[in-house]
């Protein structure tokens, strides 16, 4: 401890009254207000904006009178917020996920309690009523809130370390920057629009409990930022962000107050409000890679999610501060403070780390960090004005306090200005799922009517599906875990759609959780297809498969997790292909010639009449479909691997057109979904809208 305090007082002394820190005068706290209350405005206006939008263009982002989402997790707050308002419960929501495992799980445990959202709670009090409109409303306007929120608690949190001035830059900037922006602007209706708030208040919150002199204001300050975790554990649930709080919490006292007792008796009790789970980080869903079943390896999802995409520097710099240049000054300004700072900074450290994670676990983490750069770049920016102001403090005599001060307002407000210019104030994204399969999904209600049945789709419309017809699906956005989404792949995959069929009808009756299949039993895949094949005849619930032209640009992701060997835990590579290389629809842009049967697509020349690209014989095949049935086709050698497919409209006018691997071309989804061909014996067309969504019914076999 002699040691800690020598190095303090030496750091102390070596800082004493020296320009790196700003003296916070009664002329100090009225231009931290003034912009702080700008900062706050900007985030809260950014998102109106976003609002005004929508509003002016209701046929991109509104069904009807009911107004999108651009997340595909927005369907379980909206799902359970709607279940709240008609007085259900979260178990009566949760026994439509992993249908039927979750449904039987509840009937047969009553006992089964589970915490409800926060997030879902605050908008079932807002809205209206239950209806997706009321709901979606309410959400939606809530995000401006939350969003001027979120300022508020940076500009605490920073506010707090000494620099009130810079923290406005941090909250503006960083609520502004990409990586915030995107994950908190309209639409999208998720637990981010709060994370930021919830993170850097309870980190300014332990900030001040371990700096506290008296004890009596360390425990009111723990005792705050215990219940502010418990919170936040109702909102996130994520124990790893609580137990980072938790350790610069420990940091500080020990530093700080040198007090064993403090440090064991703070810690305790907030870890007592808080609610937190210990837990090990590294088998987060996040690093891993496969997945085990009995004695089958499955592919992880999450690798095919978006936010799971690895940024490298350059990448993140970008997101963070909207240029590498930009990021690199930043950083600069972090260290400096850090080097000034170097306690608080430790205590801070996870909120500018979370950066880092960017190159690790997804992009998503990132978010976290963008104000803790702005604030960097603000305080590097004050810092040399006034070592500028100080080069003429003679000249100034007893205005250099105060001729520092407003250049530090000067240079701050200047900063918010150039937030405001070079920020994505007027972008905004395109809703999540297009109005013509939310149509689709709404119109399931009266399709199904009173029969048992379950929705099977790719993943990410599951939440979606649920909210909107309140039919049990088998797999969703937060199954990342979950091996149904491998059958579900494979299943769109096959190029035997009776295999198809066998394959959704399986996981009606519980996939492997089925007692006849007794996993632990069964040797190999092959064994496995022969216990589903067998199990055809069997009495399942009605599965309605959904197809969609979202999922054909999503097939690369649906390769990658259908393509796999679950014996090997291996993928299964196309003939043809390299390593690493997926099913995909390779979209050309095409124009006709004068020839007839030639085209120019994509500067080469395809002859359709010889089925040759640039002279060279590589196609096996072209295609052409009109209003998703086909037409006609042409072959030409059977050793290519490569499918021609023309796709027009059902005027046979405007076309899109793809060369695909042969396996694609005779894939289930293909030939249903953009060549109208499908097995009358085990699907029935009840919804077709191509070329946006197709819905079938599965017959029962007998029929």
């Amino acid at each position: 401890m002699s040691f800690i305090a020598s190095i303090c007082e030496w750091h102390e002394k070596l800082f004493k009254n020296s320009l790196f820190t700003q003296k916070v005068t009664g002329l100090t706290i009225i231009f931290a207000v003034i912009l702080g209350i700008i900062a706050s405005y900007m985030n809260f206006q950014a998102r109106h904006i976003n609002w005004e939008i929508w509003e002016e263009n209701k046929s991109e982002f509104f069904f009807e009178d009911t107004p999108l989402f651009t997340t595909m997790d927005a369907g379980i707050w909206l799902g359970v917020a709607g279940y709240l308002k008609t007085n259900r419960t979260m178990e009566d929501f949760q026994s439509l996920r992993s249908y039927p495992k979750n449904k039987t799980r509840i009937q047969h445990h009553d006992n089964v309690k589970l915490s409800t959202p926060l997030l879902s709670r605050i908008i079932a009090f807002f809205a209206k009523d239950e209806s997706p409109q009321a709901l979606l409303t309410a959400a939606n306007r809530m995000i401006p809130y939350t969003a001027l929120i979120t300022a508020v608690a940076v500009i605490f949190a920073f506010g707090i370390t000494g620099y009130w001035m810079e923290a406005s830059v941090a909250a503006a900037g960083g609520g502004l920057s990409i990586s915030v922006y995107w994950r908190t602007s309209m639409g999208r209706i998720d637990t981010d629009q709060l994370n930021l708030a919830f993170m850097y208040f309870m980190f300014a919150l332990v900030l001040c409990a371990g700096r506290a002199k008296d004890i009596k204001w360390g425990l009111f300050f723990t005792l705050i930022a215990g219940l502010t975790a418990n919170i936040f554990m109702s909102w996130y649930g994520k124990s790893e962000l609580i137990l980072m709080a938790l350790i610069s919490l420990i940091w500080l006292l020990i530093v700080i107050t040198r007090d064993w007792r403090r440090v064991i008796g703070f810690s305790a009790l907030f870890i007592l409000l808080s609610g937190v789970e210990f837990l090990n980080p590294f088998n987060s869903v996040y690093l891993k890679t496969e997945l085990y079943t009995g004695k089958f390896i499955f592919n992880n999802v999450i690798s095919t999610v978006t936010e799971a995409i690895r940024l490298d520097i350059r990448e993140s710099l970008y997101r963070l501060t909207g240029s590498v240049f930009l990021g690199v000054i930043c950083i600069i300004g972090i260290l400096i403070w850090a080097v000034r700072h170097p306690v608080i900074a430790v205590a801070y450290g996870p909120l500018a780390g979370f950066a880092i994670l960017n190159l690790f676990i997804g992009n998503r983490a990132g978010m976290y960090s963008a104000p803790f750069f702005w604030f960097g770049g603000a305080y590097l920016a004050v810092l040399s004005v006034k070592f500028v102001v100080n080069h003429f403090s003679l000249k100034l005599g007893n205005l250099t306090q105060n001729v520092n001060i407003i250049s530090s307002a000067t240079v701050c407000a200047l900063l918010l200005s150039f937030v405001w210019m070079k920020g994505p104030i007027n972008q905004v994204k395109e809703p999540s799922i297009p109005v013509a399969i939310i149509k689709a999904m709404s119109e399931m209600k009266s399709i199904v009517g009173q029969e048992e049945g379950v929705m099977a789709s790719w993943w990410d419309y599951g939440y979606a599906s649920m909210f909107f017809n309140g039919l049990p699906t088998f797999t969703d956005p937060g199954q990342h875990q979950n091996y149904i989404n491998y059958f579900i792949a494979d299943a769109l995959l096959s190029n035997n759609q009776s295999q198809s069929a066998d394959t959704l009808r399986f996981l009606a009756r519980g996939g492997l959780l089925e007692k006849r299949v007794n996993v632990a039993n069964l040797a190999n895949r092959a064994e496995l297809y022969q216990k589903i094949r067998d199990g055809r005849n069997l009495p399942s619930p009605t599965v309605y498969l959904m197809l969609t032209d979202q999922m054909t640009s999503w097939m690369s992701s649906i390769s990658k997790i259908g393509r796999w060997d679950i014996d090997l835990g291996v993928p299964i590579v196309a003939k043809g292909h390299k390593p690493g290389q997926q099913l995909t629809y390779n979209f050309l842009n095409c124009v006709d010639t004068n020839t007839k049967g030639i085209l120019e697509c994509n500067n080469s020349i395809v002859n359709l009449n010889e089925g040759k690209i640039n002279g060279n014989p590589v196609l096996n095949l072209v295609a052409e479909a009109r209003g998703g049935r086909l037409v006609g086709s042409k072959g030409y050698r059977k050793s290519e691997l490569n499918m021609f497919q023309i796709m027009r409209d059902s005027q046979g006018q405007s076309a899109k057109v793809a060369i695909i691997h042969r396996d694609l071309f005779f894939s289930t989804f293909n030939q249903m979904f953009h060549l109208g061909r499908y097995d009358i014996k085990n699907f029935k067309l009840v919804y077709d809208g191509y070329p946006n969504v197709r819905i079938f019914k599965l017959l029962p076999v007998s029929e």
